[in-house]
């Protein structure tokens, strides 16, 4: 990557900027994606080195303006998987589950930003996500720091209903409403119950003829 931003590298790649890459990182992501569900190892194998390209150039970029370079990346990823697993490199006792060793992931991560100076109040959700997981990124924030008690079957029997009542009235901007409140509904729904809407969504349109 260094050879193809020098000056007598790729006239492309020279131009390329994070911005720029922006849109690469999200398609190469979905296409990784993809060759999960299909189940191909070799396609798998590829996407993750078009996957991996995008996180060099954009430490390549960052290297050429001082910022960092890839060896700060992976250094800085291998420190945090070590502080967030005590359980395994620390001298914390051993998590007896995944749920166990998720919580305390979350505790670490937690307590780790509070300390950063002038905390934000919360992270940004990140934008870029697709709705359905920008959504249940949205409803495990709430659950983690309120409540959290997710929907009965009478929530999403309730937005269906005002859905087919503003379609009935033909209010389009009140159905969307309503449809948008459906599907969250749905989204806590299956996260009461443990189940996984990206995955379920996925695997149906799949099975679509």
């Amino acid at each position: 990557m260094a050879k193809l931003r020098a000056k007598e590298g790729c006239p492309w790649d020279r131009e390329q900027t994070w911005q720029s890459l922006r849109r690469y990182v999200l398609e190469e992501a979905h296409e990784l994606v993809d060759a999960v569900d299909r189940e191909d190892p070799s396609a798998v194998l590829e996407e993750c080195g078009d996957l991996l390209l995008e996180v060099v150039f954009m430490a390549q970029i960052a290297h050429e303006e001082g910022r960092f370079g890839m060896a700060e990346v992976a250094r800085g990823i291998t420190r945090k998987l070590i502080r967030r697993h005590p359980h395994v490199f620390g001298g914390q006792e051993r998590a007896s589950n995944a749920d166990e060793a998720l919580a305390s992931w979350e505790a670490i991560k937690a307590s780790e930003k509070s300390r950063r100076p002038d905390p934000l109040p919360r992270d940004p959700l990140p934008r870029g996500l697709p709705a359905l997981l920008l959504a249940m990124k949205a409803i495990e924030r709430t659950a983690a720091s309120s409540q959290g008690a997710g929907p009965d079957q009478n929530s999403i029997l309730a937005a269906l209903t005002k859905m087919k009542a503003a379609r009935r009235a033909e209010d389009r901007d009140a159905a969307e409403t309503a449809l948008g409140d459906l599907l969250l509904a749905v989204a806590r729904g299956a996260r009461q119950d443990g189940l996984d809407p990206e995955s379920a969504l996925r695997n149906a349109v799949r099975r679509m003829p």
